[in-house]
């Protein structure tokens, strides 16, 4: 989407009168700029700085994206949210919408980790979703689960059948967030959209699911034990236990850790 640099300048020139700043007042305030700079933006000769603009949208109380398409923000949210999740219901997506504007979020880093919750937590599966699974390796009961009718690879599982775990692993590349498979087991609706073609030797009481922690960069196992109450797999503080290491299955282990360690190597540009 092409950005209107004189659009953007008098953009930034209502912000700067709404706080009744002269400009150079304004450009102390968000980063001992001179007058020069703030006059060149508002007149739309060139554009404040990725960093600088961050600024310009907190004193403002808008978005990044705001200051730069306007009135065309939702379109700029229904483009990244499509990227993600593809054509949804518009129902969905002006709830998306409207939820993510009234959180003023000024980064595009932030605006990815919200469509992502809301990916997680608000479209329902289809029969897209629904998980197929093959054993790849019979010695070391290692299964490959996929969606989209077999033909995306998304999650490795590691039958241990002496402990009666089924250990989880997110397939090298996969699309599927773990944090909505983890929707998945703990929701009795949704829960049908993984375990229907599971094999029954497969399903077991406890589930350890093995991730990266989007927020913080660390391995997190996630232990689970099915609840009859509830018909899904649920978390408590009673799982403990399955995070002893005689319980876990350490080549996923080996493979997370180095999972992040390359993730702090080279973080994310976003």
């Amino acid at each position: 989407m092409e950005i209107d640099k004189q659009a953007v300048g008098n953009r930034i020139r209502q912000i700067r009168q709404e706080l009744k700043l002269s400009m150079e007042k304004f450009g102390k305030l968000i980063g001992d700029l001179p007058r020069s700079t703030v006059n060149n933006w508002e007149r739309g000769i060139n554009l404040p700085k990725t960093e600088t603009l961050h600024q310009i949208a907190e004193v403002g109380h808008v978005t990044n994206e705001y200051l730069l398409y306007g009135d065309q923000e939702n379109q700029y949210i229904l483009e990244m949210l499509q990227k993600k999740a593809g054509k949804l219901d518009p129902k969905i997506e002006g709830l998306i919408v409207d939820e993510m504007k009234q959180a003023g979020l000024v980064s595009e880093k932030e605006m990815d980790r919200m469509i992502e919750f809301f990916i997680t937590n608000l479209i329902p599966p289809t029969e897209q979703d629904q998980f197929t699974f093959q054993c790849i390796d019979e010695e070391k009961q290692l299964y490959l689960g996929s969606t989209n009718f077999g033909k995306e690879a998304q999650l490795y599982l590691q039958h241990d059948n002496q402990n009666h775990i089924l250990h989880m692993m997110s397939f090298t590349f996969s699309n599927f967030s773990v944090d909505r498979l983890l929707v998945y087991l703990a929701n009795q609706e949704s829960y049908s959209y993984f375990g229907k073609h599971l094999p029954k030797k497969l399903v077991e009481k406890a589930i350890l699911l093995y991730s990266i922690n989007q927020s913080t960069g660390d391995v997190r196992i996630a232990p689970l034990v099915y609840s009859k109450e509830t018909a899904s797999y649920q978390y408590t503080e009673d799982n403990q236990y399955l995070l002893e290491q005689r319980y876990l299955y350490l080549p996923f282990v080996m493979e997370v850790e180095k999972e992040r360690l390359l993730n702090a190597a080279y973080p994310s540009s976003k």
